[in-house]
């Protein structure tokens, strides 16, 4: 619909206020600095950079350029109130939102990717391998779909912030993309839990590896609280572009979600900056060896008996007190992994009942802390 011209001496209302401002500063510094503590963690760790490393750090570039967007604007326009002719602020506050509402797409895609890929690294089965690749594409389309169909939204494109003929309900498109970010959200942090729900470990410990999973759950938080604005503003500035300045408050969320999803997705990574503290890939090979032997002991072998009393361990090697026993020509197995820490059993590790079978049969995974 096109725009009303706004008449009158007073001052008219922007989109861009203090708090939006004072948002778009303070939070992409807190990202950053929860990246740069994720490579100290890694440093510390004597760790390499992955690939879901590097896709953290794409998307705080993306979301960077969000809060770019808002220092322009607020400079063409103003904060709180237009410096301007009304009529122009109205359409730089629109042009802000137009461009800010494709764009959050591809922070939002790249942080749920690099989570995933985080996964991938951790469970080596090979189903749940394929199964994170298909996540990666359900996310990447997911992205792409929702940032064409609100490029396409307003016929034609340039008119976009200019009050031109709408395709579709925008109402309807703004509350799915945000409703469907907040579903693949819960899928993604759901993904590990039927893999950590099989684990041979005591209860307490499968709920305390859940938890570091479930550590981005607050950044759930944020989409819903912008959802709720969302459905608000967007009916008002359906029925009059003039109120467009409504859109203050879901802007400030829209801020706040990709930059709390990047400090949720650093979190896991910290370890090693504590006395005492695991780094990720302690996890992730105490995790492999748990999945690994419980696939040995299952199936088993003919000849490994006779291995494992010719075969003594080949090797300890100790790093970030692991200690990791290697079995060479396992047969029907490339190698085989055994990791333990420290020096006594811990005593929450579920005991199994010892079968007779003609190989190695290891049910559970053994993790020795230090005392």
């Amino acid at each position: 619909m096109p725009l009303s011209n706004i008449e009158g001496g007073e001052p008219v209302r922007s989109a861009i206020t203090t708090a939006l401002v004072v948002v778009s500063v303070i939070f992409p510094v807190l990202s950053a600095v929860a990246i740069f503590l994720r490579f100290l963690a890694r440093r510390t760790a004597r760790h390499p950079v992955r690939a879901d490393d590097v896709w953290i750090i794409v998307a705080w570039i993306f979301t960077f350029t969000l809060s770019v967007l808002v220092w322009v604007f607020t400079d063409r326009s103003g904060i709180d109130y237009y410096k301007i002719d009304p009529n122009q602020g109205t359409i730089y506050s629109l042009e802000l939102i137009f461009l800010s509402s494709c764009l959050i797409q591809f922070p939002l895609s790249t942080v749920k990717i690099s989570i995933l890929l985080f996964y991938r690294r951790i469970f080596v089965s090979r189903p749940f391998r394929i199964a994170v690749w298909i996540a990666i594409g359900v996310v990447a389309i997911w992205g792409l779909l929702f940032f064409f169909l609100v490029l396409t939204q307003v016929d034609p494109i340039e008119d976009s912030w200019k009050g031109g003929r709408l395709r579709y309900d925008s109402t309807a498109l703004g509350l799915a993309q945000v409703g469907t970010s907040i579903a693949l959200d819960f899928v993604v942090l759901c993904f590990p839990l039927p893999v950590i729900s099989r684990l041979h470990m005591a209860s307490k410990r499968k709920i305390a590896v859940s938890l570091i999973f479930w550590l981005g759950a607050f950044c759930c938080v944020a989409a819903v609280v912008r959802l709720v604005f969302l459905d608000q503003s967007v009916r008002a500035v359906v029925e009059s572009e003039n109120n467009v300045y409504l859109q203050s408050k879901q802007y400030i969320f829209l801020i706040l979600e990709p930059n709390c999803s990047i400090i949720a997705a650093c979190l896991p990574c910290y370890g090693p900056l504590f006395v005492g503290g695991r780094a990720p890939e302690s996890l992730v090979r105490s995790v492999r060896s748990i999945l690994s032997l419980g696939s040995l002991g299952s199936k088993g072998s003919n000849g490994s008996r006779n291995a494992s009393n010719s075969n003594p361990e080949r090797g300890v090697p100790q790093t970030d007190s692991q200690i990791e026993l290697r079995i060479q020509q396992w047969p029907g197995k490339v190698q085989q992994d055994v990791h333990c820490i420290g020096g006594k059993l811990s005593e929450d590790v579920e005991a199994a009942p010892h079968e007779q079978s003609n190989g190695i049969s290891v049910t559970n995974g053994v993790t020795v802390e230090r005392e």
